[in-house]
């Protein structure tokens, strides 16, 4: 690849073409990931000028602010993106959750206090009634199961809360600082992250809490962990989290419940936002220029690079 983009100038010009990995928002756009894990490339931007954005897995939707204009559901699915209205939509999202194939997505906005399950099928987006969060407290993590019907959120001082769709929530623990939070992949178990006991907990079946493992401590002067998200992988074998103040991603068996596995990183994780449902996370891209950092999760978890821009072509030399 990396010669590929360096060919000469009598190099002949060829059209770049390859699977979709995803979508990613990052220096004010939007852009598609081409090719396969591990030799990935972005594309060029389907959408520019936007000021925050939240994909879906896969790929076909997202909720995009441009500029002056709060959050709106987007398709992705035809040859341009669109906008698909959505009845009873609520302002000013600024944090999403999706299911691991993006049927659904939890949708959540901090200037209303109001939370609120969308659903998509092929063509169309739905949202439920919104549910009211202002007596919980500053919401810090959300989650949602892959078949959309539980959902999780972690409110500051106000503990961890199971929703059921239609349903009032129910507080699973009354930890003080919940910071992530996660469902496997079959919706049955629920983890979570507590900051103020640096431990993960595990609830199973809306029941627990069970203690699952202790955060890695940190060494004399280190800072503090600092969870941007949580996971289960593919295979459904480890569970991992990406930690700012480490640089890291930490990789525990969920069976035997060790740490298995610390993958250093030369850049600090801003984000663990699923690109695929293998899964795939993207663990950066809040600076402009910047190459994009992938986390591959579908089995033993690693990390790839993407460069973080790419003209719409690129050469190859001649035979």
């Amino acid at each position: 690849l990396l010669a590929a983009l360096v060919a000469p100038a009598a190099a002949q010009t060829i059209d770049m073409q390859g699977p979709v990995a995803g979508l990613v928002f990052t220096s004010q756009s939007v852009r598609p990931l081409l090719g396969a894990p591990g030799a990935a490339v972005a594309g060029p931007a389907l959408m520019t000028g936007v000021q925050w954005a939240s994909m879906a897995p896969g790929g076909n939707w997202g909720l995009i602010a441009r500029r002056g204009i709060p959050a709106r559901v987007y398709s992705f699915s035809g040859s341009a993106p669109s906008q698909v209205a959505t009845e009873g939509l609520i302002e000013s999202i600024n944090r999403v959750a999706w299911s691991r194939d993006g049927s659904y997505a939890l949708a959540y906005s901090s200037r209303t206090a109001q939370m609120q399950r969308l659903r998509f099928s092929d063509s169309a987006a739905s949202a439920d009634a919104p549910l009211s969060l202002a007596s919980f407290g500053a919401v810090a993590t959300l989650a949602i199961d892959p078949s959309g019907s539980q959902m999780a959120f972690g409110a500051s001082g106000g503990g961890l809360y199971l929703v059921q769709a239609g349903q009032s929530p129910i507080r699973l623990s009354a930890m003080a600082q919940p910071a992530a939070a996660a469902f496997d992949g079959t919706g049955a178990i629920l983890y979570a992250i507590d900051l103020e006991t640096l431990r993960i907990l595990e609830f199973n079946s809306g029941s627990g809490p069970i203690d699952f493992a202790s955060l890695p401590e940190s060494g004399a002067g280190a800072e503090a962990p600092n969870p941007i998200g949580l996971a289960v992988s593919g295979d459904s074998r480890y569970l991992l989290f990406a930690d700012a103040a480490s640089r890291s991603i930490c990789v525990y068996d969920r069976t035997s419940q060790n740490l298995v596995n610390t993958i250093p990183l030369d850049f600090t994780p801003s984000r663990l936002e699923a690109l695929s449902a293998t899964p795939e996370f993207l663990l950066n891209g809040d600076r402009s220029n910047e190459w994009l950092m992938i986390l591959d999760a579908a089995a033993s978890p690693r990390v790839y690079f993407v460069p973080a821009t790419a003209p719409s072509r690129i050469t190859k030399e001649a035979q």
